[in-house]
């Protein structure tokens, strides 16, 4: 399993050197062209041609540099792509997580129906006034909170 990671591993490397080399040789060709073309005169006829073709060069220098300073932007898309799906992972189980509480919370909400109609079915106050103190005024103190009343 570790030789065939370090092939693995190996190839990559190789990957990642000929693409350096490639965009550095790539760089240094457009480097040369522009330098060359500041000292040559362009033929009004075949202007259009070579500009366009000079527009498609240079447009491509900046995924020239950037896999040249290390970084794919295949990887990047990559990375891109495994971020999206993660955040759908995500959002997915955050919905899961809200409908699985608001199931609980009806749960909750229904078991305390059930026990407040048992206990008023059951109840041997039933039809009563089990509650007698009605405010503040009616409520009798210990003597020795009353103490320390001010």
């Amino acid at each position: 399993m570790t030789e065939e990671k370090t092939s693995k591993e190996r190839i990559q490397e190789q990957k990642y050197k000929r693409g350096w080399i490639f965009s550095v040789a790539f760089l240094l060709i457009v480097v040369g062209l522009i330098l060359f073309l500041t000292y040559v005169r362009i033929v009004d006829e075949n202007r259009d041609v070579l500009v366009g073709i000079l527009g498609v060069i240079t447009g491509s220098i900046s995924s020239m540099m950037s896999i040249a300073s290390g970084r794919d932007p295949s990887e990047v898309e990559e990375l891109k792509d495994k971020l999206g799906k993660a955040n759908a992972d995500r959002e997915a189980l955050i919905a899961r997580l809200r409908d699985a509480q608001i199931q609980l919370q009806l749960k909750h909400d229904q078991v305390h129906e059930l026990q407040t109609a048992i206990i008023n079915k059951l109840s041997v106050f039933t039809n009563q006034r089990v509650i007698q103190t009605k405010n503040a005024d009616q409520v009798v103190l210990d003597p020795k909170v009353e103490e320390w009343l001010p």
